[in-house]
């Protein structure tokens, strides 16, 4: 897909230095940049950095019959387009054989995405079940292999083995999501718990691993401060998703980023309140991005600025990019374009290339030059 050409987008309001402003944002060879260039309109619309997703999921279907993960990697560029992200760490699981977090699938995936050259941004990342000690070796070869920017360590089988033992029907429901049978998931956790005392070890073999590759790890869905800190003194810095309260805290006061889902439980908007919470993740929910965050910002936007910071700005701090984030000049053209009056995503430019492009906005750039309509049919 080719850059876009030299060009202003006007009329527009726009996120710059934390403001919501009236100004114009210029393109030039695919950042942001300055002068006086031809013109598109997109008076009635908001223009906003490009989202940085954290932790997004690649829609799959573990077996042979399952969909192939090239094919699954261009659905993730198509729906990650269409819902504002311009750059995103794509998680494949790793947990039990068999089952939505396959180790072989997950090579798989790992595999497409290192093959991806479509014009999102599209990065590895890992979820790593550490209680799964049986694969260490093929586990850490992985990591070498395809070196994932972001890596989310987990440890379910404490949580699994109480529903096992206290929900019998709820246990089959947890083994269904995970493509399993609930006697094949309760084996194999069975098994686990006999070689618990070997998880620290391995623990460790990791972090050293993911340090010696330059990799982001964090833990995820922790249960209490207690564990929190455990996870930072390993060296896993992010609380990505924490179940409670005092996990989102205990990260705060040691300097750790946290990350939040989407979703609008108690949880979330007491953190979100406290101002602890550094990014949100979509974690397979894309398209509920900029939704959630448009319900969160207030009469007349009020709090967008504040609160767009957690899918652009800070995300980028997060993951040591540099050169976006913000609309700001010599930045990567990353862009999100909203029409006003329905909280719509109309555009999404990557790069300076069009990712996403429907509706009004479509017309819009159609009649700004030759060059363009050709650039918008493909992009939609």
């Amino acid at each position: 897909m080719r850059q876009l050409p030299p060009l202003r987008l006007t009329g527009a309001t726009i996120l710059r230095d934390n403001e919501l402003r009236q100004r114009s944002v210029a393109i030039v060879r695919g950042r942001i940049s300055k002068g006086p260039l031809p013109a598109i309109d997109l008076s009635g619309y908001l223009i906003l950095p490009g989202i940085i997703d954290l932790m997004a999921e690649i829609p799959f279907a573990p077996g042979p019959e399952g969909i192939s993960p090239s094919v699954r990697i261009k659905l993730a560029q198509s729906r990650a387009a269409a819902s504002g992200v311009t750059t995103a760490w794509m998680v494949a699981p790793w947990s039990w054989a068999r089952g939505f977090g396959d180790p072989a699938i997950a090579c798989l995936l790992l595999s497409a995405l290192a093959r991806n050259n479509g014009a999102t941004d599209l990065r590895p990342a890992m979820r790593i079940e550490v209680s799964r000690i049986d694969n260490q070796a093929e586990l850490l070869d992985t990591i070498r292999r395809f070196q994932p920017g972001i890596v989310y360590l987990e440890n379910r089988n404490e949580r699994l083995f109480e529903l096992l033992n206290r929900d019998p029907d709820g246990f089959v429901r947890q083994a269904r999501l995970f493509g399993l049978g609930a006697d094949a998931l309760a084996a194999s956790i069975r098994q686990e718990r006999e070689r618990q005392r070997e998880v620290p070890r391995h623990l460790c073999r990791i972090a050293e691993t993911l340090d010696e590759v330059g990799a982001i790890y964090a833990s995820l869905d922790d249960s209490g401060g207690d564990v929190r800190e455990t996870y930072s003194m390993l060296g896993a810095s992010i609380a990505a998703c924490p179940e409670v309260y005092s996990a989102a805290a205990a990260a705060r006061a040691m300097g750790g980023p946290v990350l939040l889902p989407l979703n609008a439980s108690p949880l979330a908007e007491d953190v979100l309140r406290a101002g602890i919470c550094d990014a949100m993740v979509s974690r397979g929910l894309q398209r509920a991005i900029v939704p959630r965050l448009m319900s969160l910002a207030g009469p007349g936007l009020r709090d967008l600025p504040k609160l767009w910071r957690i899918v652009s700005s800070r995300p980028a701090d997060i993951a040591g990019l540099a050169d976006r984030g913000t609309l700001d000049y010599g930045r990567r053209a990353d862009l999100v374009v909203i029409r006003r009056d329905t909280l719509q995503i109309e555009a999404t430019i990557c790069a300076g290339r069009l990712t996403h492009l429907t509706g009004e906005a479509a017309n819009r750039f159609r009649k700004a030059g030759d060059d363009l309509p050709t650039m918008a049919v493909a992009a939609e």
